[in-house]
């Protein structure tokens, strides 16, 4: 996948305040496979770990928010139930200054 106009969108995720390591423990095989079919595939361009919390914020080459929803659904962890979006913003490249 390929955006030619440099679009990306940006999704912050936590983790559902009902799930538990034994609920992740279930899916982190397949949603760890799935994560890494993503990259090879160009679809995922970076991957963050969050700091303050259990979660992670991922880049995706996506054209659209709506693009990037269907991909995120193809999540295990997701279809679980044990992951919640909580921002999902659309991104266009911005022209830094020059050194």
């Amino acid at each position: 996948m390929s955006n030619a106009s440099g679009a990306a969108v940006l999704a912050v995720f936590r983790a559902a305040e009902h799930a538990t390591e034994a609920d992740f423990a279930k899916v982190i095989d397949a949603e760890l496979a799935r994560a890494a079919e993503l990259v090879e595939q160009g679809v995922i361009v970076h991957g963050y770990h969050r700091a303050d919390l259990v979660g992670a914020a991922l880049v995706l080459d996506a054209a659209t928010v709506e693009e990037a929803r269907a991909i995120f659904a193809t999540f295990p962890a997701v279809a679980a139930g044990l992951i919640e979006a909580e921002s999902v913003i659309p991104l266009v490249p911005l022209q830094l200054p020059q050194a």
